[in-house]
């Protein structure tokens, strides 16, 4: 199965509470840029934001967990 991009965060903090919010509700996430996102924190999020994985099936219901 794929993965596809659900959201990108500012911060990994905000990356790790929404890891937890899809985990607690039984979808598995992987987080990525999370290393750049620490390092280069003042930057534009498409260069340090933290990119939030789903598996493909999972997008539509972590779409409605999140109301995004």
């Amino acid at each position: 199965m794929q993965t596809v991009r659900l959201t990108t965060c500012n911060t990994s903090y905000e990356a790790h509470i929404i890891k937890g919010k899809l985990e607690s509700e039984g979808i598995p996430s992987i987080l990525t840029n999370e290393n750049m996102s620490n390092l280069y924190s003042g930057l534009i999020s498409a260069f340090s934001g933290v990119d939030i994985l789903v598996n493909e099936n999972d997008l539509e219901r972590a779409k409605e967990i999140l109301k995004i």
